[in-house]
Formats: structure tokens, C-alpha cells, sequence
């Protein structure tokens, strides 16, 4: 009897060694098991659209396994929809650094940089994801967010190259074309200062002024300012062609009448300029002389086959000479390189009408129609800012 009890408690002790040895076998196995487990649950979660229940479970993931890149990644996409910016971060970080060409994890990590207040960091991570972005919706977030960090470190030129790279995958976008416009007036008067910082009395200075007061309508003194640059500088690039434009647009027939002039010494001074020899066949044509026009648009032309404003003057000067059959197709070429182009459409209908494409005829009126009314209230909505400004 005496023997058997030490037996027992030894055949016991075994059992329970045996028992806690399987024990710890099967609990080094539970983190496998207990991740593969969780990340089913976070898919149905997800399947079922319910983030807020699937985050604590990717939290334990991470906490059982640092190196899942996938929990990482979901955990901190899905903290930064729900604007936990300062959590998502660590984790969309780690994914990236992990697997460096994840993008759009990549831009969402710039935008929570930005929003928690760490632009360079920020802006580095945008620019890497930005150019490597196909989603179009993501693109655009990421985009403008650059945008604004670009242009808060007076990167304009930075800025540009985003929005043109936005107008080209949304070009119908507004608030991308408001962005872009933005992106140019910031640049233009930052240029500006410069020029005043730099070069308060160049010719370049003056040619400036002239082109911010031809813009706003004030022709008489845009032409003084031009004149002066050419005092400074009479071979400084586009100063003749801008003087001319604006002596064309003056009220004043006598500042017309020196339009020709100042195109001619444009060309001479640039003979490859393309705008002064389509500005000089305007001038010439004007005057009458049809045939010294369609040499100078053909001289454009050959210069840029497609400028809509060139052929449209050529046609005509070729309709003027009944020279019809010739027109017709420039306008033709010229509507589909330029849609907007009022004149084009107006003369490729009478030219349709003649010839009894009466269908045809209808259709470029109605164009015509279309972007005269739009062109009128875009100068309606320019005059209105113009005098609003002037009123401050």
C-alpha cells in the first residue's frame, strides 16, 4: 500500500507534465491560428461595411504579429477615414516602409501629415505617390493637397506641373480650373514682385505694367508703357507684337493705324514670330490689301499649322478673292482646332449656306450661337471685377 501511493503521485506528475506540454504546443501554435482567425473576421467586417468593428480586431493583429504588413496598411487606411489622423499614421507608415511602392496608402499617409501639422514630411510623400497615382478620385485629393503645400513654400512652379498634370486627368473638373487659375495669378504676381524687387526701370519692368494694363482695359496707357520698354530695349521679344495688339484694340482710329508698323518691326525682329505675322495679314487685311494677308497667314501657317485664328483669316482673304472652295476647308480645320472660335463658325455657315448645306449652315450657327453668348458673359463677368476692384 505504502508503495503504491508514491507510484500514483508519480504516474500523476507525469500526466500533468504530459498535459501542460501539449499545453504550450498548442498555445505556440494560437498565434498563427488567433491572426488567421481575426483576419476573417476583419473581411466579413469589411464585407459588411463596418470599419468601427474591424479596428480593434487589426489592433490585436499588429499587437500579436508587428510584421503583417496587410493589418498595418488596412489599419491605418481605415483610421484615416475616420479622421484619426495622429493613430493612422505609425501604421500606413510602417506599410510603406515595408512595401515602398504602395501609393495610395502612400498619399493617404501626405494628407494625415499635412493635417496633423508636418508639411515636409507631408509634401515628401505626396510628391513620391502623386506621379504614380491612377485613381483618378485619389489623384485629385492628393493633388490639391500638394498644391497647397507647394504653394505655402512658394514652390509655384511645383505647383503648375500638378495642376497641369490634374487638367489633363479631369479637365472638366472646376474646382481643379480654379486651382490652376490660381496657381497662375499667384505666379504671375510673384514674378512681378521680383521684376520690382530686381528691375524696377528695365524695359522688361514696362513691359510688364503694359501687359497688367492692357488687361484691364486701359489701352491708352498699356501703350505708353510699351513704347518706353522699346526706348529701353527696341529688340526685347514680343515688346513690338504686344504694342501693336494693343494700338489695334484702342478706340482711338489713329493708334490703329500704327498697328502695321509695330508688326512689321515684330517680324523683323523675329521672323519666326508666328502671332506677329497672323497680327500683321489682321492689320494688312484690314486696310484692304487681301492678297498681302494671305501672305503673311501663310507665313503663320507654316509656322504653326494649326493656330484656328491664322486660317480663319486666310479663309477670309481667300473668300474675299472668291476664292471659296479654298476657305472652306481652313474653317473646317479651324473649328476643330479651336471650338470656341466665334468668326470661324459664323463664316464656315454662310460658306455652308451657299453652297446649299443647309443642315450644316445650322449647326455652325447654332455653335455660333452657343460660345458668343458664353464669350459675352465671360467679358460681362470681367467687366464686373474690373469695376468691383477699382471700387476698393
Amino acid at each position: 500500500m505504502h508503495m503504491r501511493k508514491p507510484l500514483s503521485r508519480i504516474l500523476c506528475a507525469l500526466a500533468f507534465l504530459a498535459f501542460a506540454l501539449t499545453a504550450i504546443a498548442q498555445n505556440r501554435q494560437d498565434p498563427k491560428q488567433r491572426v488567421e482567425a481575426l483576419e476573417q473576421q476583419v473581411q466579413k467586417n469589411l464585407q459588411e461595411r463596418k470599419p468601427e468593428l474591424a479596428i480593434p480586431l487589426l489592433r490585436e493583429i499588429v499587437s500579436i504579429d508587428p510584421d503583417n504588413l496587410n493589418a498595418h496598411g488596412n489599419l491605418g487606411v481605415l483610421l484615416f477615414f475616420q479622421g484619426n489622423y495622429s493613430e493612422a499614421i505609425p501604421q500606413m507608415r510602417s506599410a510603406v516602409r515595408a512595401k515602398p511602392d504602395l501609393w495610395r496608402i502612400e498619399a493617404l499617409l501626405g494628407i494625415a501629415e499635412k493635417r496633423t501639422g508636418d508639411p515636409s514630411a507631408a509634401q515628401d510623400d505626396l510628391e513620391r505617390a502623386f506621379a504614380k497615382l491612377e485613381d483618378k478620385n485619389i489623384a485629385k485629393e492628393a493633388g490639391l493637397e500638394l498644391v497647397e503645400l507647394d504653394s505655402s513654400f512658394g514652390q509655384f512652379a511645383k505647383a503648375s506641373s500638378v495642376t497641369e498634370k490634374l487638367e489633363e486627368l479631369l479637365p472638366e473638373d472646376p474646382q481643379i480650373l480654379f486651382v490652376a487659375y490660381e496657381i497662375s495669378v499667384q505666379m504671375m504676381d510673384q514674378s512681378r514682385l521680383n521684376m520690382l524687387l530686381v528691375a524696377p526701370d528695365s524695359a522688361e519692368m514696362h513691359m510688364i505694367m503694359g501687359g497688367e494694363l492692357g488687361r484691364q482695359g486701359d489701352h491708352a496707357n498699356a501703350i505708353a508703357q510699351y513704347r518706353e520698354a522699346i526706348k529701353l530695349n527696341p529688340m526685347l521679344p514680343g515688346v513690338h507684337f504686344e504694342l501693336a495688339e494693343q494700338l489695334r484694340a484702342s478706340p482711338d482710329p489713329a493708334m490703329n493705324a500704327q498697328a502695321e508698323s509695330e508688326y512689321n518691326a515684330a517680324v523683323k525682329v523675329n521672323q519666326y514670330d508666328e502671332k506677329a505675322w497672323c497680327g500683321l495679314g489682321d492689320s494688312v487685311a484690314e486696310a484692304g490689301d487681301f492678297k498681302a494677308a494671305e501672305e503673311d497667314y501663310q507665313k503663320a501657317l507654316a509656322l504653326q499649322p494649326r493656330d484656328a485664328d491664322a486660317q480663319t483669316g486666310l479663309a477670309i482673304a481667300l473668300t474675299t478673292m472668291n476664292q471659296m472652295s479654298e476657305a472652306v476647308p481652313l474653317l473646317e480645320s479651324a473649328v476643330k482646332n479651336d471650338p470656341t472660335n466665334i468668326v470661324a463658325h459664323y463664316r464656315l455657315s454662310v460658306l455652308y449656306r451657299r453652297a446649299g448645306r443647309i443642315a450644316d449652315a445650322q449647326h455652325e450657327m447654332s455653335e455660333y450661337a452657343h460660345y458668343k453668348e458664353l464669350k459675352d458673359k465671360m467679358s460681362q463677368v470681367f467687366k464686373q471685377f474690373r469695376v468691383q476692384r477699382d471700387q476698393k
